[in-house]
Parts: C-alpha cells; structure tokens; sequence
C-alpha cells in the first residue's frame, strides 16, 4: 500500500491531474454565476438562486470526473503488472492476493478521495450566497466518495481479468457508460410501453416500486437528483412517501439506496478481482511418492596394462 501510494504520487502527473482538475471546476463554477446572476438579478432571492445552482452544478461536474477518473486509476493497476512482466514475482512474494488488491484499491482511493476533498471549498460556496443545507452538503460528500469506491473496484476488477492496460481501461469505462445511459432508456422504454394508456394495477403495487427504485439506485446521478430534489422540496432526507392511488408508500431516500447498493458492488467486484489473482487452488497438491530403487552390485574396476 505505501508503494503504490508512494508511486503514485511521486512525479508531476498527480499535480497536474489535480491542478486541471480544480482549473475545470473553478472555470464552470464562475461561468454558473456569471450566468445565473445576470438572469436573477432583480430578484430578491438572487443570493439563494446562485447558492443552489453553484452547489448543484460543482457537484454534477464533480461527479462526472470522478466517473472518468477513478476507473483509469484502476484499470493498470494489475494489468501494468504483467504489461512489465513483474506480474509473476508479485504472486510470488509473501503478500496474499486480498493484501496485493487491497494495496492496489487503497491507493487510487486515496487520490479519487484527494480529487473529492479538493471539491469541497467550491460547493462550500453555496454556504456564503445561502440555499444550501448541511445535510445536501453531506449527500453530496457521500454520493461522490461511495462512486469513487465502485468505479475504482470496477476498474480494478476488469485489470485483473485483462493482460493489458488499454483492454481494461476500456471495458472499465464501457461497463461504466453501459450502465449510465442503459438505465435511463430503460426507463424511457418501459414508460413509453406502460404508461401512453391506461396504467397497468401492478405499476402501484409495493413490489414494483421497490423493484423499480432499486433498479434507479444502481444510476448515481438518477440516485442523487432525486433525493437533492425532494430535500428540495422540504422533504424528508432519508425517506420518500410515495402516492399511487392513495397507497402512501414510504421508501428509503434514494441517496440511501445508491450508497448501500454501492458497496455491495464494491465487495462483489474486490472478492471477484482476488479469486482472478489467486496464483494457485485450494485444494492441496498430491505428491505421490516413487518406489527407491535398490542398489545393486558394485561395478568391478580391472587394472589395465598400463597401470
């Protein structure tokens, strides 16, 4: 763990990663209240209005680098382990795989953590023009670590399955991509099929909606918005009540849903990425015994003429 953290830090790269990384956010953070001011001036609740779109719009393009970010973090990995041919003699050292993955996984955790940390002073902005709450301020902290933690233990996981850095950088950042636009056209889908005509009686029953709100939580930024949206609204922070029909269904916030889901993924994928790094099997090695040869005659030396 301290050489992979000291690794990757060592050298300009990690600096200049976080410095675009702030550049980006102060720019749009700027450019949001250039814009949000000159339309609310007049308003009296100007000050609110640009509190709440800074702290929302910081966190959306937080979110999104974190997304890009932390798999490539991951995706070399193990793969540049065995891309430098030193793949071998780090399965042969006394470290077991969980300790390998979990030094790996540590590491790049801690810059994605880094990367969050140095979000906060600009969504603490919110703070000085008002709107913002506390507990949004702590979602979003939560939501942004929980989706480092995930798409880190994806890329992780697809380094440990591939040989090459590129392959699994790849099918990391498209399993990710799948997943970020399948969702919403499921959804999309399903509405366009169900809900055009009269809804169906199963659409409002318990089943269903927790099937449903689950199938939402695995979308951070579906997750995420819904819950910023309700608490809002004055709603509750860590329940939604839901009304089909009069039914009142109360359900978790869908911020809760995403972070226990999250790391459900996250232990599935690190258990996943330790059994594709296991050098050898469980089970124990036969060795089979051969039969000792008994010795036989001695061999005879005769003198020669010479001797």
């Amino acid at each position: 763990m301290v050489k992979e953290l000291r690794g990757r830090m060592r050298g300009p790269r990690a600096f200049i990663i976080l410095t675009i990384y702030v550049l980006i956010l102060a720019a749009f953070a700027l450019l949001l209240y250039t814009a949000v001011l000159s339309t609310t001036s007049a308003d009296l609740n100007a000050g609110r209005t640009v509190g709440r779109s800074i702290f929302f719009g910081v966190s959306i393009v937080a979110l999104l680098q974190v997304t890009v970010i932390t798999p490539s973090l991951t995706a070399g990995a193990i793969a540049g382990e065995k891309e430098r041919q030193t793949y071998d003699l780090l399965i042969t050292t006394l470290l077991s795989p969980w300790k390998i993955v979990w030094g790996k996984l540590v590491s790049a955790i801690a810059f994605s953590l880094l990367l969050i940390v140095c979000v906060l002073p600009l969504s603490a902005l919110g703070f000085i023009f008002g709107g913002v709450t506390g507990t949004e301020f702590a979602i979003s902290v939560v939501g942004l670590a929980v989706t480092a933690v995930l798409y880190a233990s994806v890329g992780l996981f697809w380094s440990a399955a591939m040989r090459g850095t590129l392959s699994a950088t790849v099918l990391a950042q498209g399993s990710i991509i799948l997943s970020l636009l399948g969702i919403p056209f499921l959804a999309f889908v399903f509405g366009l099929t169900f809900l055009n005509g009269p809804e169906p009686e199963w659409i409002n029953s318990y089943w269903f909606v927790y099937l449903a709100g689950t199938v939402l939580c695995l979308h951070p930024f579906i997750a995420l918005g819904i819950s910023a949206v309700s608490i809002g609204e004055d709603g509750n922070p860590f329940y939604i009540i839901i009304d089909p029909n009069d039914a009142n269904i109360v359900v978790p916030s869908p911020w809760i849903g995403y972070t226990i889901l999250a790391i459900l993924l996250s232990l599935l994928f690190i258990y996943l990425s330790v059994r594709l790094l296991k050098p050898v099997s469980d089970e124990p090695v036969r060795v089979e015994a051969r039969p000792r040869r008994k010795p036989g005659p001695a061999p005879e030396f005769t003198a020669s003429q010479d001797g």
